[in-house]
């Protein structure tokens, strides 16, 4: 009975520690205003973009008309959805934009030390294990560089989930059906977070699942197998809104042919010695990942727990299943490190027409993790008391050499419109990679350019995120373009009637408009392909939640 009170008592002191630690971390964002980030200035302009596009009638929202100077941007066709959905109730609340990306900011950071800790748990039946891991991955530098460096909102959201795929991994081999949920919702929220953390955390995975392949009788793999497939495939249902769209549109954008997007990857690997330390730095990355005044430190506690590892490994009789577990993190370990180095350039040669990554340094992700797991590995193997003094030990170090990692660069207070008007977010992307194939580009960085082409007056110009109206008057039959990419889903009425366009020579729609004077309306609409992903996405929800009331009634009975 006392046991039992106790475990109950631990939990929540757990659970507060987390909140604790991420309050003290995340102290910087309490402070009145914004900050000066690498991205945050595309944050809030994706983020009120989305809000103002659900606000008129679109959601999710695919096509934005007033980007790219007015010229229309396919932005949310690719961009991540996640965090902008945990937006909208605040901003429907009427919570102003700079306190809710701070908010979105905190809420990712809170719930990524919140899934490791769950699946450490899971792994060590040892509360203490996972609140130290816990902790670590918290509060390593790159987590704090991601947000206070580089604002990088997808990439805070992705921390959270690859706990939490292993945790599916981990709770299916043991058959059972909550493992095959929590796959799949994570496998999904991965995929609307930061869709390249998939490729990112794929080795961690990989290596993941062979240590629990190694684990698991063999007679219980065929059922392990089934709820893995189920996951994945439930994953697959619940992200297709995104996920198709995204695929399929693809190559009707410039993203396939880009080639400063597909080589990117080239200027981004870091030095070994980047990765033991750096010093910290506010500053961008402008011609090589080696020359920037970014860190991309692991982590002092970080290095430290991996080398404990080690030592345990080699000197202490453990528990064989813990010993295989430290070998499969080195493994790890140092396939990832292999990975973000110029050595592994070849390897990425041969798969860049099949895979695009971006920035190769992050796989420090994925290191954060297996160093924050190693720390876990060592505590789970050692006596109660000695636990205890490491636990203690590791915590101090921990805070006290990210004691200067905690800060911004300087706050600002800058108003919405001025984001949103600033040169940098033309389209929220380096490159503008996402612009239609058929569109001359070179217009997207042109200011004052007509309305419509040839320039006739037009009346009554209205022009919201996902439509353009306006009225016109011509003495003849006569042809115009209007000031907005052609792109699938974007239809055209003429006095509420819908006609056929073609596409002139830039890009552009062009119309045929009938002698008089008229009403015209461009408007996106969910194309066939859309509303089909959108169902099998409802699809995906019913079963989830079908799964979940299962779950419930039988831990009822």
């Amino acid at each position: 009975m006392l046991t039992i009170y106790m475990s109950k008592i631990y939990e929540p002191v757990s659970i507060l520690a987390i909140l604790i630690a991420s309050i003290f971390g995340m102290k910087a964002l309490f402070h009145p205003g914004l900050f000066t980030a690498h991205d945050i200035y595309h944050q809030i302009v994706r983020i009120y973009y989305y809000y103002q596009s659900t606000i008129d009638g679109q959601f999710p929202p695919y096509w934005i008309s007033d980007l790219a100077s007015g010229y229309g941007y396919p932005l949310f066709f690719f961009s991540y959805h996640l965090p902008w959905i945990l937006s909208l109730p605040f901003l429907y609340l009427g919570v102003g934009f700079p306190i809710t990306i701070k908010v979105i900011f905190f809420l990712g950071f809170l719930l990524s030390g919140s899934s490791m800790y769950y699946f450490c748990k899971a792994i060590f039946q040892n509360r203490l294990a996972a609140l130290i891991s816990s902790i670590l991955y918290l509060w390593a530098p790159y987590h704090f560089m991601t947000i206070f460096v580089g604002a990088s909102v997808g990439v805070v959201y992705a921390f959270i989930f690859l706990p939490l795929i292993l945790l599916g991994i981990h709770l299916s081999f043991q058959n059972k059906l909550k493992g095959l949920v929590i796959l799949a919702i994570s496998i999904a929220g991965l995929i609307l977070a930061h869709f390249l953390h998939a490729i990112y955390f794929l080795p961690t995975i990989i290596i993941f699942f062979i240590w629990e392949l190694l684990m698991t009788k063999p007679i219980l793999l065929l059922n392990a197998s089934k709820w893995i497939a189920s996951g994945l495939l439930l994953a697959i249902l619940l992200s297709s809104f995104y996920l198709i769209p995204a695929f399929y549109y693809r190559n009707y954008t410039y993203a396939p042919v880009e080639s400063g997007f597909s080589s990117l990857y080239k200027r981004n690997f870091i030095n070994l010695s980047q990765l033991i330390y750096s010093k910290w730095g506010f500053g961008p990355i402008i011609n090589n990942a080696k020359n920037g005044e970014i860190s991309f430190q692991l982590g002092i506690s970080q290095w430290i727990s991996l080398m404990m590892l080690i030592l345990i490994i080699v000197f202490r009789k453990i528990n064989k299943n813990l010993k295989k577990l430290g070998f499969i993190i080195l493994i790890g370990v140092l396939i990832n490190i292999f990975l973000l180095l110029n050595y592994s350039i070849w390897f990425w040669k041969i798969f860049e027409k099949i895979i695009v990554i971006d920035y190769p340094f992050r796989f420090i992700a994925a290191l954060v993790f297996l160093s924050s797991f190693s720390i876990g590995v060592v505590l789970a193997s050692i006596n109660k008391n000695a636990q205890k003094i490491l636990f203690t030990i590791i915590l101090i170090l921990t805070f006290y050499t990210n004691r200067n990692h905690l800060n911004v660069n300087l706050y600002t207070d800058i108003p919405v419109e001025e984001y949103l008007n600033s040169e940098t977010t033309i389209t929220t992307n380096t490159f503008h990679e996402y612009t239609p194939i058929k569109a001359d580009r070179s217009l997207i960085n042109k200011k004052g350019a007509p309305f419509v082409s040839p320039d006739l007056p037009v009346e009554n110009i209205k022009q919201e995120t996902t439509s353009i109206d306006f009225d016109i008057e011509t003495s003849r039959e006569t042809n115009i373009s209007v000031k907005q990419f052609s792109f699938p889903g974007l239809n055209t009425y003429i006095d509420q009637v819908i006609v056929q366009t073609s596409i002139d020579k830039k890009g552009l729609i062009n119309i045929h408009i009938p002698t008089g004077k008229h009403h015209i309306k461009i408007r996106f609409e969910e194309t066939p392909l859309i509303k089909f992903s959108k169902i099998l996405s409802v699809i995906g929800i019913i079963l989830t939640l079908a799964i979940l009331f299962r779950i419930f009634l039988s831990r009822n009975k």
